[in-house]
């Protein structure tokens, strides 16, 4: 896959070149690499925000470019979870109201609803916040509630964009502990591009991209602090400029 900004009146920009990436069921992926790397750009792309220039994106065997709008519409509110940095939930709705959301366009039964709603609080640990309003919770709560709503569906693919950015060192442990518990247990398909190697090193593998193409990829085995300092490794060897982090979040 190739993205390509401008045509030919105007000056063009390679997001990406020649990225070839596979995602399997169950999967736990994080992307990392410089600011103006392509992360948001391969994001974009498989949020289906976006389309590639050349070579073709395939989700559960879709090809979401292919789809009317109408069609595309479904396929994201089906196929997809995103969670946003900045959280996006609706002060004027309790943190039930805010998960439950995405189930409003569909023809679900409130029983069914209600288990769900359970299912999703009890596995992310706000069960106990569930009729506070989001100005009366913390950012990491925020950012669970952020999350119980992009699962609520039951998406195909979690993609989440620097979800811990806006956390502290506690609230950012939660959280990815949380996804990487649906992850084991749920076998939940999750890609989350992110600065924080903290963050990246809770993944399966992560994909490091410069320039706009791949320059490599490690696996984590069974020691999480091993694949942290091999993240930070990595990321020294990139190069380029990364948000201020320490190293002594793990």
């Amino acid at each position: 896959m190739t993205k390509i900004y401008g045509n030919k009146k105007r000056r063009t920009y390679t997001a990406l070149q020649d990225i070839h990436l596979e995602v399997e069921e169950g999967d736990f992926v994080g992307i990392m690499g410089p600011s103006g790397s392509g992360k948001t750009t391969l994001l974009n792309i498989l949020a289906t925000i976006d389309k590639p220039t050349a070579g073709h994106v395939f989700i559960n065997n879709i090809n979401p470019v292919t789809l009317s709008d109408h069609k595309l519409a479904a396929f994201r509110r089906h196929a997809l979870g995103y969670v946003f940095q900045d959280f996006n939930l609706l002060d004027t709705l309790t943190i039930k109201e805010n998960i439950i959301l995405p189930l409003a366009l569909e023809r679900v039964s409130s029983r069914e609803i209600e288990e769900r709603v359970r299912e999703m609080a009890s596995w992310l640990g706000i069960a106990n916040i569930l009729d506070k309003r989001t100005y009366e919770v913390s950012g990491g709560q925020m950012q669970r509630t952020a999350i119980a709503r992009a699962m609520i569906h039951r998406p195909s693919l979690l993609l989440a964009d620097e979800l811990t950015g806006n956390l502290d060192s506690k609230a950012a442990k939660d959280v990815m502990q949380a996804l990487s518990d649906m992850n084991e247990e749920q076998q939940r398909t999750i890609l989350i591009v992110t600065h924080d190697p903290f963050a990246a090193s809770y993944c399966k593998r992560v994909i490091f991209i410069k320039d706009g193409k791949l320059f490599t990829e490690i696996r984590r085995g069974g020691n999480r602090q091993a694949f942290f300092q091999k993240i930070l490794d990595t990321l020294s060897l990139l190069g380029g400029s990364f948000d201020d982090l320490s190293s002594a979040r793990h």
